[in-house]
């Protein structure tokens, strides 16, 4: 028998939500590649868990559980006719299942990307926060910079490829 949200600690939500929101947020990002409905889909996502909680079963996967709750926000996003998917639903399905197993391999990578953006000088990581965390464009950051932006965008080149060097590096040490 299960208890209802009214009855479970939001500690025992918070604490599954928290360890698995990024892994979840990048399995939405897989899905809707447009960054604000990536946003959007990922809200309702988190709404419908926290709605839902009480038919998780505590000692089951919940990364699994909420990936079937964000698949189905991610098939009504799409329904709803705002964007349209450029895949079938077998690919985002297919899609879907590669993201979920590979799980624990983006766990670390999204580890191994965190130290590394701890790493990058603080100009740097401006730009990675401005294009990737608040969603801007390159000509929009090159505008709120006085850059051009031909130059953002080969910085920004620099820093991925520093980046993905460096997750290499981190990953290679862990095997």
């Amino acid at each position: 028998m299960t208890r209802s949200n009214s009855q479970r600690s939001p500690d025992e939500f918070l604490g599954q939500f928290s360890r698995y929101s990024l892994r979840l947020y990048g399995f939405v990002r897989t899905l809707v590649p447009e960054y604000q409905d990536a946003n959007d889909v990922f809200q309702n996502t988190s709404t419908v868990l926290w709605k839902k909680f009480d038919e998780y079963s505590p000692g089951t996967d919940f990364f699994a559980w909420a990936c079937q709750i964000a698949r189905y926000e991610v098939f009504a996003h799409y329904r709803r006719g705002r964007r349209h998917s450029l895949f079938s639903e077998e690919v985002l399905d297919a899609l879907a299942a590669e993201v979920a197993l590979r799980g624990e391999e983006l766990d670390q990578r999204a580890e191994a990307l965190g130290g590394c953006l701890e790493k990058l000088e603080p100009g740097d990581r401006m730009l990675i926060e401005e294009r990737y965390f608040h969603g801007r464009k390159t000509a929009e950051i090159a505008q709120r910079l006085s850059r051009s932006a031909a130059s953002v965008y080969r910085s920004l080149n620099r820093i991925h490829d520093r980046l993905f060097r460096c997750i290499e590096r981190a990953l290679s040490r862990e095997f």
